[in-house]
């Protein structure tokens, strides 16, 4: 090979090495970007993140963590090492068990705290990444944490607001239970198991309520259909009621009413079937008193109007003659009774003359004497004329000595000659 080849073969080769070294700068240039790109991202994230070497010297912090522990660079804290930043239990908890751990498995996740710039305890959510050599030894570890606090104070919120309406349930005079969709007790409030006789069965089924609980229907020993438990058929998307279930207690049994209704979730679908119950036994009894009471009432009150009728009978005696015996006493509720009994009759029957007959009257006094002469001018208002009949000695005597108005009325000894001088009046007519 002539010096002109050897030449133009080390011109090739060399013009190969430096498309070569040109790739590599090219890579290497590519990859600055990707680590640049990685190193904007990792610093801009709101979360912490930092690495540590194997002793657990702090080696870099981003941005984030650097603002949160109130350090400017990274060199401000590799003096520091990790148990520094957290407070003794988090502390702990990571030197026992969260770094073995990711140096055996990997990684660690789990919640711990770190102190802020002004020492405040703030708790995260923490992930812990062991790094190997090709011997498996850790060189180095990297954390990511995420400040929780605001989603800590959230859940704290939350399970306040929830211990709170507890809290109101249990103060309710009414039962409230709530069963999941598959039909086991979910939740009893104090009232439930009062009037239960026993709190939350959790293996208990829906088609068992009825037998662990002692539903029966009232008044009867039959275990009540489990298809027609407002708590069942709440599970089905149904609100309902019913007041005819009776639960047996240590005590004896109480009737209740029972309201059911679907509690759904976000997505519509049912979630928890619910019921609220009252003990209405005593209510029962109370309405059936009413009911009892009331009939006894009406009862009482068709006694008084029958009695009424008969202590003032209304009898048709001839065409337009009317005849009223009355007897014992007369009070202004009687008195009021002779009045509308005499002018109903004497309408009823287009009567010309009624007959007022008191032989059964044992005393006359300024009441009752006054009752017969009103009874005899509403009379004469519908056109009739009052004979008073069964007037004795007695009777004559008192009339005149009260000074009774009589000109209303005929007055006559006997209920015998009443009824003659009517007939007589009548056939004159």
């Amino acid at each position: 090979m002539s010096p002109t080849d050897d030449q133009t073969a080390d011109i090739e080769q060399l013009r190969r090495r430096i498309v070569e070294l040109e790739a590599l700068l090219e890579q290497r240039r590519h990859n600055d970007e990707v680590v640049e790109r990685l190193r904007t991202i990792i610093e801009n994230t709101p979360d912490l993140i930092s690495t540590a070497d194997a002793e657990g010297r702090i080696v870099y912090a981003n941005q984030a963590a650097r603002r949160l522990l109130g350090e400017p660079a990274d060199n401000a804290l590799s003096d520091r090492r990790v148990p520094q930043f957290h407070p003794a239990w988090a502390a702990e908890l990571l030197l026992n068990e969260a770094l073995p751990h990711a140096a055996r498995e990997g990684y660690w996740s789990g919640e711990t705290a770190v102190f802020d710039m002004q020492g405040r305890e703030v708790p995260v959510a923490q992930v812990i990444i062991a790094h190997k050599n090709a011997a498996g030894e850790v060189t180095h570890f990297s954390t990511i944490l995420r400040d929780i606090s605001e989603s800590k104070r959230v859940e704290a919120t939350l399970r306040e607001s929830e211990q709170r309406l507890l809290r109101f349930l249990d103060a309710l005079p009414v039962g409230v239970f709530v069963v999941e969709p598959d039909g086991r007790p979910f939740y009893a409030n104090r009232s439930a198991t009062e009037l239960l006789g026993k709190g939350i069965v959790p293996d208990a089924a829906t088609d068992q309520l009825a037998e662990v609980y002692r539903a029966f229907v009232a008044g009867t020993d039959q275990l009540y259909p489990v298809d027609r438990m407002p708590l069942v058929r709440a599970l089905r998307g149904e609100t309902s009621s019913i007041d005819d279930m009776e639960i047996e207690r240590p005590d004896g049994r109480v009737l209740i009413e029972i309201h059911g209704a679907p509690i759904y979730d976000a997505e519509g679908r049912i979630a928890y079937g619910m019921v609220s119950f009252t003990d209405i036994t005593l209510r029962r009894r109370a309405e059936q008193a009413i009911r009892e009471s009331a009939l006894q009432q009406q009862v009482i009150e068709a006694q008084q109007a029958a009695l009424r009728e008969l202590s003032t009978p209304l009898m048709p005696i001839a065409e337009g003659v009317v005849v009223m015996p009355i007897i014992g006493s007369i009070d202004s509720r009687r008195a009021q009774q002779i009045m509308e009994t005499l002018l109903e009759g004497i309408a009823a029957h287009s009567a010309d003359i009624a007959i007022l007959d008191i032989t059964g009257v044992r005393v006359v006094d300024t009441q009752v004497a006054g009752a017969l002469v009103r009874a005899a001018q509403a009379a004469r208002m519908l056109g009739a004329r009052v004979v008073l009949s069964g007037i004795s000695a007695e009777i004559a005597q008192t009339l005149v000595h009260i000074g009774a108005e009589m000109r209303e009325m005929v007055a006559l000894r006997s209920l015998q000659q009443g009824i003659a001088y009517a007939l007589e009046q009548r056939r004159a007519l």
